[in-house]
């Protein structure tokens, strides 16, 4: 089959070399992807959220399966304008992402449909909203309706950081965001894939946010992550699915919006054993996407193209996943997320074991055919091993061939100790 993979970041790259592999898939194309993605796939010059032009393409070059990572890609209508011509696509539906793509969309939902969530106010007002904060107990999150470049999540720990986060989101043209009490525990991501029935469990995945070690910095969009969560047992799955992943489905298609993906919560566990839903994602993020990838054990293009058939569960009575651990730490060229450095040349990359991933976020080529930092998160490292610490101790031994100007990364990924336990 021809498989077209929508997106240009690390998760995208993953994918595309995993497509490549399988010996049922003939041509693997990216859009619009980056300059790694080309050594090993075409890259087409179109941007993800051109929903047409890509639409043409896929026509035009005999497409079997299209796969959507890019969240400007299911938010600008990929899967409903790709179902109404009658082509393969893995993603969701507009109104089946909406629960997904907009956090206050999604609280409500959750409101609704009485899947457990932190105590929450969504807000259009700035005045409205600072009073909120007034009267709130601190610590206090604060995010932003959408997503957009880095978290969007600031965690405040008093009234008066609080009205200054809320007035810099209003001045910056945001409309509206969504404040949430803070839940002291362990956060964590969980994957399922499904064709809107049914789901399966992929994995689960521990997030590492913060842009220091121990949880200092700034929230970012990820600066690593390992899988699967330590904590995670037959009981805490079988609740997962009983009170978040079936209640949602369920909803969505009493409305008929079937969600067809993958779909991510994320989720504190608090001291209780409480399962506290903060929000939902659309695809896998960074860089949990490498986790996953490298422990389940099957055909994604086979996986993929059974959730969009509705025949997840008739083909794969189970998803196997790899007795491992997989630990992916993201390495930065500057101070991300604040400012980046470009044009520094990458070295070591062909040094590292073969084994061990690298993949790339927004790279470039030099005139010499080397690749350079392009600013912000430049490569996302990823290796598997049968425990977390050798999982960790691999992936820290090959960080330490790959050298570039400023580089940075956090050296605690793999820390199993719960930061938000500690407040």
């Amino acid at each position: 089959m021809n498989v077209l993979i929508v997106g240009s970041g690390a998760k995208e790259y993953t994918l595309a070399k995993l497509m490549k592999s399988y010996n049922n898939v003939d041509l693997v194309f990216v859009a619009p992807g980056n300059e790694a993605i080309q050594e090993f796939a075409s890259c087409i010059d179109i941007k993800a959220n051109d929903i047409d032009e890509l639409l043409e393409f896929v026509k035009a070059n005999e497409i079997d399966l299209t796969v959507a990572c890019s969240e400007k890609a299911i938010e600008a209508g990929i899967a409903d304008k790709f179902n109404d011509a009658g082509l393969m696509i893995f993603a969701p539906t507009i109104d089946a992402a909406k629960i997904a793509i907009s956090k206050s969309a999604g609280k409500k939902f959750m409101y609704k449909t009485k899947i457990p969530t932190p105590k929450f106010g969504i807000f259009d007002r700035e005045n409205m909203a600072v009073e909120y904060a007034r009267k709130s107990a601190m610590p206090l999150l604060i995010k932003t309706d959408n997503h957009q470049k880095g978290e969007n999540v600031v965690v405040c720990d008093s009234f008066k950081n609080a009205k200054r986060v809320i007035e810099e989101v209003f001045d910056s043209q945001n409309k509206k965001l969504v404040m949430e009490d803070y839940v002291p525990g362990q956060e964590f991501s969980y994957y399922v894939i499904t064709d809107g029935y049914n789901a399966m469990p992929l994995t689960s995945v521990v997030p590492y946010k913060y842009s220091l070690n121990g949880d200092g910095g700034l929230v970012t969009s990820g600066m690593g992550a390992y899988s699967p969560f330590y904590m995670i047992n037959h009981d805490i799955e079988r609740r997962i699915f009983k009170e978040i992943i079936y209640p949602a489905l369920d909803e969505l298609g009493r409305n008929n919006n079937q969600y067809v993906g993958i779909l991510g919560v994320d989720i504190i566990l608090d001291r209780n054993g409480g399962l506290n839903v903060m929000e939902f994602n659309p695809f896998l993020k960074e860089p949990d996407a490498e986790c996953v990838f490298a422990l389940v054990n099957e055909n994604f293009a086979d996986l993929m193209r059974a959730a969009v058939m509705g025949t997840l569960m008739d083909i794969f009575p189970e998803i196997r996943v790899k007795h491992q651990y997989a630990v992916s730490v993201v390495l930065t060229a500057g101070n991300y997320p604040v400012s980046g450095r470009s044009g520094s040349v990458i070295k070591g990359l062909d040094e590292i074991d073969e084994e061990v991933i690298a993949a790339h976020y927004n790279t470039t080529k030099n005139q010499a055919g080397e690749y350079e930092t392009n600013g912000g998160r430049t490569l996302s490292v990823t290796a598997c091993g049968a425990t977390l610490e050798s999982a960790s101790n691999k992936v820290y031994e090959n960080i330490k061939l790959i050298n570039f100007d400023c580089k940075k990364h956090r050296t605690d990924v793999g820390n199993v100790m719960p930061s938000r336990f500690q407040l």
